[in-house]
């Protein structure tokens, strides 16, 4: 009788510990003092605050309680576009680098962690588009079982295309604890509404001017619509306006209307750079929430410069042509 209560207070004291057990994610940012570092988590479609902490010394800490759920993690400060993504996976994590230079911060983590950050670093190496694709596509076939899989599905989205995507997503297992399932669910169904041959999706918003635009007021007035999807902070973007500037030139008196749909958040800076580029169409519109754009969400944009190609009747022509694909095709419409 003595053994056995002996044995149950054993098992009660060791049940205690492994239901107490914790982790701590460090974050060692510079230039991070006095910022408030909130601990984000996924779920049913936003963003929840688990934590928050005022870093002091550029240091914050938060401890975590181990659970099976082990989901991506976020860190947000305020400044930043987007959150930084990790995996813990119920271990230390050690978050460290400079506040203001988000791109050079390092997680070192768990094992799937060093997964992402393989993945993320070959990605960034890679320019041949068709090179990335492969490795986003292998990479999420291997890793299909666990979260970090369907988080890099969702991350580089924009590397696979629609059937990728649906085939993908049935793969992933039904029971996973994984917020970014539904998020890539949401992607593919907006995708499969602007596609060619679908009709165009109308809104309204501000433009370059404080009026109101409204996209159907215009379709029908112009022969084909440019649906241009930009930001002067993007590079790529600067680099392509000049040609899209000749597109319209070569088109504007043959019934071409471009509108530019801006993932700014500083007027003044989108405003310099219409004036900068030369971008001489009148329809510049902006709600100035960068990537949180409301017609970017629309049209599922997950990369930046994107184009569609509307005709009068409202019809998606073709989607992110490049601009020698794009004079031919602008070419045989408007003869």
């Amino acid at each position: 009788m003595k053994k056995s209560l002996i044995a149950l207070l054993v098992m009660t004291v060791l049940t205690s510990c492994f239901s107490c057990k914790s982790f701590k994610v460090n974050v060692n940012l510079d230039n991070s003092t006095g910022k408030t570092v909130y601990l984000n988590r996924l779920e049913d479609g936003s963003m929840t605050t688990i934590d928050s902490v005022v870093a002091n010394n550029n240091k914050a800490v938060f401890k975590m309680k181990q659970s099976d759920n082990k989901d991506a993690l976020h860190i947000m400060i305020n400044g930043w576009r987007r959150p930084l993504t990790f995996f813990a996976d119920n271990q230390d994590v050690t978050i460290t680098g400079d506040y203001q230079k988000y791109n050079e911060i390092v997680v070192m983590a768990s094992e799937s962690q060093e997964k992402l950050n393989k993945i993320m670093a070959e990605v960034d190496n890679m320019e041949d588009e068709q090179d990335i694709y492969y490795a986003v596509l292998d990479f999420v076939k291997q890793n299909i079982n666990n979260p970090v899989g369907t988080y890099v599905m969702y991350r580089y989205k924009w590397a696979l295309n629609l059937n990728d995507l649906e085939n993908l997503y049935e793969m992933i297992p039904e029971g996973m604890q994984c917020g970014y399932k539904a998020e890539v669910e949401k992607y593919i169904e907006g995708l499969r509404k602007t596609q060619p041959g679908q009709q165009y999706i109308d809104f309204k918003q501000t433009d370059v001017n404080g009026n109101i635009f409204v996209l159907s007021d215009y379709i029908q007035k112009y022969e084909v619509t440019i649906l241009d999807f930009w930001a002067s902070w993007c590079p790529d973007c600067r680099k392509v306006n000049p040609d899209l500037v000749n597109v319209y030139n070569q088109f504007k008196d043959k019934g071409l209307n471009i509108v530019s749909v801006s993932l700014d958040t500083d007027a003044e800076r989108w405003k310099k750079a219409i004036a900068d580029d030369n971008l001489l169409w009148p329809n510049h519109v902006s709600d100035l929430k960068g990537w949180n754009n409301e017609v970017a969400g629309m049209y599922m944009i997950a990369f930046i410069p994107q184009n569609l190609i509307i005709d009068k009747n409202g019809k998606i022509l073709e989607k992110n042509l490049p601009i020698e694909k794009m004079e031919d095709l602008l070419s045989n419409l408007m003869k």
